[in-house]
């Protein structure tokens, strides 16, 4: 849901059209939560019309399924190539290859599965700490230049023994979240939903276009990111989400790269408005685990759909 990314980010208006497609069978395959479906077709409908008053012409169709959609869009307009980003997933990569649709990499990671898999090469062991100090060396993130050689800021690679304090239960005051007032293309999606969805209605907390995602990034590194690292690992019942983020969403849907996110994060260190600690464990969920996570999985599927390493045999609810 980016502009500047995928194959749109070298195409003008007058150069291609845009497909977008709401497949009614991937909204049926679950019991989805109301505010993770309003999410996803809020963020597509309003990237749609943001595309639109930039003048691409754009084809936001409802089909049966993703494949139904692209064929009904090349039938109707007379397609001969279809270009896509690599979508996120090997089960949808595998679909758009059998369809014949052009991928470009995923951008949406600072390190390609393809660069992970050279990182991870014949190691006997895929530690995340390493591929970390990798990244970061690679990266030049909290890197300090020094005579002999690049050195992390702050001394070390690593400030998580600062960041496991427990739950503070002084009644503290968390920092705020923008609420983000819902519009037409918000109602309208809520006033389409199906009855059988659970979970409580939307409510503006979730970011839906990259107006919005710069915003909860903003806010967060003006407020939340200074007093995350001590307690980024802590829970309270009556808290939802203490001093993080909640910045998972607009990186997963692309509103927000991960890039902007760390070198935001590395300014406010490096400026002093938040301390190493916090800074660094903020780095590391982004471009250590996050990254991690995704290198792993592209290395090990399709397999790792199967894997089954605790031995369980329970069944599913």
């Amino acid at each position: 849901m980016n502009r500047r990314s995928g194959p749109l980010a070298s195409k003008e208006p007058d150069e291609c059209r845009v497909l977008l497609v709401t497949s009614e069978s991937k909204i049926a395959s679950k019991r989805w939560h109301r505010q993770r479906l309003h999410l996803v077709l809020s963020a597509m409908a309003h990237f749609a019309d943001e595309l639109r008053e930039e003048g691409f012409v754009v084809d936001h169709r409802v089909a049966s399924s993703l494949p139904a959609g692209l064929q009904a869009h090349c039938d109707e307009f007379k397609v001969e190539r279809v270009v896509a980003m690599e979508p996120m997933s090997w089960d949808g990569r595998r679909m758009l290859e059998r369809l014949g649709v052009d991928l470009v990499p995923n951008d949406q990671f600072l390190c390609h599965y393809d660069d992970f898999a050279l990182w991870a090469g014949d190691r006997k062991a895929l530690r995340m700490e390493d591929f970390y100090r990798w990244q970061r060396l690679r990266l030049d993130i909290l890197i300090d230049c020094s005579d002999s050689s690049p050195q992390p800021a702050g001394g070390q690679w690593n400030f998580d023994h600062d960041n496991r304090e427990p739950p503070p239960n002084d009644g503290r005051a968390w920092p705020a979240t923008t609420m983000f007032e819902l519009d037409e293309i918000d109602r309208s999606i809520i006033d389409g939903f199906a009855d059988n969805l659970w979970g409580a209605v939307p409510d503006g907390v979730w970011p839906v276009t990259r107006s919005q995602a710069l915003t909860r990034l903003q806010e967060f590194v003006e407020t939340g990111l200074a007093p995350f690292g001590p307690h980024e690992d802590a829970m309270l019942a009556e808290e939802w989400k203490l001093a993080h983020s909640v910045l998972a969403s607009s990186l997963n849907l692309g509103l927000l790269h991960p890039r902007e996110v760390v070198e935001a994060a590395e300014v406010a260190y490096r400026n002093g408005d938040a301390p190493i600690n916090s800074v660094e464990g903020f780095v590391r969920q982004i471009i250590g685990w996050r990254e991690y996570v995704w290198g792993v999985y592209w290395l090990w599927m399709p397999d790792y759909r199967v894997a089954n390493t605790l031995d369980v045999h329970r069944p599913r609810s």
